[in-house]
Parts: C-alpha cells; structure tokens; sequence
C-alpha cells in the first residue's frame, strides 16, 4: 500500500519553492560566473551574463520576499492574539 500525499500547507510550500530557488540560483550563477571568467568572452556575452544573473536575482528576491512577508504574517497573528489574550484577561480581572 502507497502513503497518500498530504497537500504542503503554506509554511512548507513557501519554505520547498524557496529552498529549490535558492539551490538553482547557486547552480546557475556559479556556470554563468565561471562563462564570465572565460577569457575569450566577448563584452556582449558579458552582458548576456549579467542579465541572465540579474534576473536570477530578482526571481529570488521574489522568492525571498514571498518567505519574508509569510513569516512576519505570523509573527504579526502570534503578537496580535496574545494581546488579545492579555487584554481579556486584564478585563476580567484574572
């Protein structure tokens, strides 16, 4: 009998897209730095690798972004209901 798949909740998934980002990032950056040290590369192919690197960049600093916001989303709810907490209790006086 085969395990079912559970479906990734938010945290997980956030954290597996962003972990995959960022190996392909190190992957692909470090080929386009090694084609960039290549002393026959022309200044236009030099300037096709640092786009290519520059739009890496900003895939993963949405990535980034993404896990960011995701985290401070749940340190703002842990914060808030604690408040909430503390409020009721101060209210009712216990």
């Amino acid at each position: 009998m085969s395990e079912e798949r559970q479906p990734l909740d938010p945290t997980r998934r956030l954290l597996r897209v962003f972990g995959v980002s960022v190996t392909n990032y190190e992957e692909r950056t470090a080929r386009l730095l090694e084609r960039a040290a290549d002393p026959s590369v022309t200044l236009e192919e030099l300037a096709d690798v640092v786009a290519q690197a520059l739009q890496l960049t900003v895939d993963l600093d949405q990535r980034l972004r993404d896990i960011t916001g995701h985290v401070l989303e749940c340190q703002m709810d842990t914060l808030s209901r604690l408040q909430e907490i503390i409020a009721r209790r101060r209210a009712s006086g216990s």
